[in-house]
């Protein structure tokens, strides 16, 4: 932002069914790892973001999943009824018009403006600790050693959930599970760190090419999990 101090800076926000919906004008560069917000909603859209109970979240301090809703949003997904039921949900103060639940979890600062927290199916809670999943991942994807890396919550009776790390090494006889927790103790709050470290060649992968984080998790129960 020094090298060209005229331009003007946009955060700019929105999933594929809605285009872009939110923005925010960075005013400077953040302090050291702060978060950009997300801002306010663009033109003509409507944003709210609702607690697990369906409540508008309407001041500082508490979260909700963000909820997008007005002519930018798509009417649906073509052929799946199903997924479109699950997405698309009525607003609370016009039920006749529907909103996009974007899964994202969202806050609001002292100034107004959305800040976002993570996304829903990345989220868990552990120890009573609310954890995004992508933050493990980062740490982890900042070691040197590792490939690829995805954190898997596996059921515990005394903590809800516990961190699994399943990781592919770029050499795996230079790498092992004490190595990989010590990396992620020296970025990571302790209850963020992997409980486990699993090692493989590869992971399994979906159909479209992407990591299949289900099959991951099932397999990690069915090797272990519960807890107790």
């Amino acid at each position: 932002m020094h090298a060209v101090p005229d331009a003007r800076y946009f955060n700019l926000f929105g999933p594929t069914e809605t285009n872009v919906c939110m923005y925010y004008e960075v005013p400077e560069p953040p302090a050291g790892d702060s978060p950009v917000p997300i801002g306010r909603p663009c033109e003509g859209i409507r944003v709210l973001a609702l607690d697990v109970e369906g409540r508008p979240v309407e001041e500082p301090g508490r979260e909700g999943v963000l909820h997008v809703g007005g002519p930018g949003v798509t009417p649906g997904y073509f052929g799946r009824p199903e997924e479109t039921a699950a997405a698309f949900v009525p607003d609370p103060s016009t039920p006749a018009e529907r909103l996009y639940s974007t899964g994202d979890w969202v806050t609001i600062d002292d100034d107004g403006n959305f800040l976002f927290v993570g996304r829903r199916d990345h989220m868990i809670k552990s120890g009573g600790h609310r954890i995004e999943l992508g933050e493990i991942e980062a740490a982890l994807h900042s070691h040197p050693g590792i490939r690829e890396a995805v954190a898997v919550p596996v059921p515990d009776e005394l903590l809800g959930n516990r961190i699994k790390a399943v990781v592919v090494a770029v050499d795996p006889d230079a790498l092992d599970e004490q190595d990989v927790r010590s990396h992620c103790a020296g970025r990571l709050p302790r209850y963020m760190v992997p409980a486990e470290v699993e090692l493989r060649s590869e992971l399994p992968r979906t159909a479209t090419q992407k990591v299949d984080r289900a099959r991951l998790a099932l397999e990690s129960v069915g090797a272990g999990g519960g807890g107790g």
